[in-house]
């Protein structure tokens, strides 16, 4: 023990005097020697990793290539949990650069994963971590399930922190956050980093209780939280991160710190929406509980062709009702597509509408159809199909309605929070929005907002989550696509999901969009996902990381450095 705070205090002293215009890289001055990486895995109990890609399996050019296991991670490669157990892999090819995926036919080559990663399984063996990073002026990063759209939890030449390792649940039937002279009358749980969702999901069931969390089994603790985290239990219970108590994190410096709203309420205030991989490494959270709801289901299948604009109108229609839905605790999750076929489009609008109502499918059923029947009157070539659910916990509900689509792509998301006047006011500018948007391409029109997420009183009285979102009703989504290694189609479909993007963000100029699952490009990000929250928060960056030891994009405070190519460099 002596050992591993020698360790922490000389990293902390030593990281100071760094002042170089680049982080380092293998092979250049100031990278650590084979002897200082070994002295750093001694010091963390051979917790150490030097990873290889997961798919160097599949080149014969690769030390660890081996055909039949080959196959087996070609078969996985689609599969969230492989990529979640795996120290360096990610669910999305693009963030690795496609520098080596399970395919003979592609390159293979180390370049875009880490060099090292840190098997943290405690909150010291972050805290070591961070500090040899830091000491070194290596680029750090943080990683959980690797689920990251944005490409935070991965990154060529640098240290990698892996928490997916650190478990532990604990459920609370009242909870006294640390210092503060006052308990909160509420059921809480706290839980270890490495766990995901699904994980809570499970372990608060069996005592009736439940999580504001999300639809995807895989999403961890960390990322979802720090990006605010919606679910479609938002609508009645806010955000995921309003629902935080307290947090244990590990800062730039290596301090294992406990914030809440009484210790370090500023730390307490940017974690809770102001981005992972930033402020610090999360290992643990404590999150306010509830009573598992029932939840009734309508799984709708609405589909029309039609020669003209009309079946927009349609969608239009739809959305203009959802801040009705919305008033009602009424979450959706649907996904629209356009199908053109000779003189005609068909148009799919297909996916879930859900309530916690104590009435279960009638109050679902009598909210829905008012709807219908305007569609079938105004729309009478629409084909209306549905059928209701009633599941007897958020759980259940959950097992049997979760997100199924498997990552192993290239993938990139768009997106924009919209609010009631928007959806309710000039309905042909909507039109008109839904169907630039849309298109061929499909999209997303998440309900999600409501009076859980408008009237949230966080702990302490606020915390970092975009101020939009204190307005939104529909977090609508979209996509880009694309062949691996093809610059030219990467760049065709990013660009093409961006013009889509700008119509919406043109549509509602003021508003902004959901960090966790947006264009990591997105122009001017720091108004798009934080808003007037940004100074502050760029401040407490400030405040807690001087010197940069994390850096992410599109992350807060990361202004001062850029990525020229393989490399982190001072701007």
């Amino acid at each position: 023990m002596l050992s591993l705070f020698k360790f922490l205090i000389l990293g902390a002293i030593s990281f100071t005097s760094v002042n170089a215009k680049c982080k380092v890289i293998p092979g250049s001055a100031g990278w650590p020697s084979s002897a200082d990486w070994d002295a750093l895995n001694r010091t963390l109990g051979g917790q150490l990793i030097k990873p290889t890609p997961p798919g160097a399996v599949c080149h014969s050019d690769q030390p660890t290539y081996n055909n039949a296991t080959c196959a087996v991670i070609t078969k996985q490669w689609s599969n969230y949990t492989f990529h979640a157990d795996n120290p360096v892999s990610t669910d999305w090819d693009n963030t690795n650069n496609d520098t080596c995926l399970p395919d003979p036919a592609q390159p293979c080559s180390p370049i875009g994963y880490p060099v090292y990663v840190v098997n943290a399984t405690t909150p010291e063996n972050v805290a070591v971590g961070v500090n040899f990073a830091a000491a070194n002026n290596i680029r750090l990063i943080v990683k959980g399930t690797g689920h990251d759209y944005m490409g935070r939890s991965v990154s060529p030449n640098s240290l990698s922190i892996w928490t997916h390792n650190m478990r532990g649940i604990n459920l609370h039937d009242a909870f006294q956050p640390q210092g503060c002279k006052h308990s909160i009358p509420a059921t809480a749980v706290t839980a270890a980093a490495g766990h995901n969702l699904i994980d809570l999901y499970a372990a608060t069931d069996s005592y009736n209780l439940t999580i504001v969390g999300g639809l995807e089994a895989t999403v961890g603790l960390g990322g979802y939280l720090t990006g605010g985290g919606h679910s479609p239990l938002s609508t009645a219970y806010g955000m995921a991160a309003d629902n935080i108590l307290e947090l244990t994190v590990i800062t730039p410096s290596g301090s294992k710190l406990t914030v809440n709203e009484c210790q370090h309420p500023d730390l307490f205030y940017a974690f809770r929406g102001g981005g992972g991989s930033t402020f610090g490494v999360m290992t643990s959270v404590t999150l306010k509980t509830y009573p598992t709801p029932r939840v009734a289901v309508l799984s709708l299948q609405l589909t029309m062709s039609s020669a003209t604009d009309n079946i927009w109108d349609m969608v239009a229609y739809i959305l203009s009702q959802y801040p009705s839905l919305s008033n009602k605790t009424i979450s959706a999750d649907p996904q629209i597509a356009a199908i053109p076929s000779g003189n005609a489009t068909t148009l799919y609008f297909i996916g879930n509408f859900r309530s916690i109502s104590p009435q279960g499918v009638p109050y679902l059923s009598a909210a829905m159809q008012p709807i219908f029947s305007h569609i079938q009157s105004t729309w009478p070539a629409a084909s209306i199909n549905y059928t209701t659910t009633l599941y007897p916990t958020f759980y259940s509900h959950f097992l049997a309605t979760a997100y199924s689509v498997g990552p192993g792509y290239n993938f990139r998301l768009g997106s924009r929070l919209l609010d009631a006047p928007t959806l309710t006011g000039n309905l042909t500018a909507l039109t008109s929005a839904v169907k630039g948007f849309c298109g061929q391409l499909g999209c997303g029109p998440l309900l999600r907002g409501g009076k859980g997420i408008w009237d949230a009183v966080p702990s302490g009285g606020s915390d970092a989550v975009l101020p939009a979102w204190r307005k939104t009703v529909v977090h609508f989504v979209t996509g880009a696509i694309w062949a691996a290694n093809n610059a030219t189609a990467e760049a065709s479909a990013v660009a093409a999901m961006e013009q889509r993007v700008t119509i919406l963000r043109n549509l509602l100029p003021n508003s902004g969009a959901y960090i966790n699952e947006a264009n990591r490009d997105e122009p001017d990000f720091q108004q798009a996902f934080w808003g007037t929250n940004y100074p502050k928060l760029a401040a407490i960056k400030k405040a807690y990381d001087p010197t940069d030891v994390f850096w992410c994009h599109p992350c807060v405070g990361n202004e001062g450095w850029k990525e020229v190519g393989d490399k982190l460099c001072t701007v």
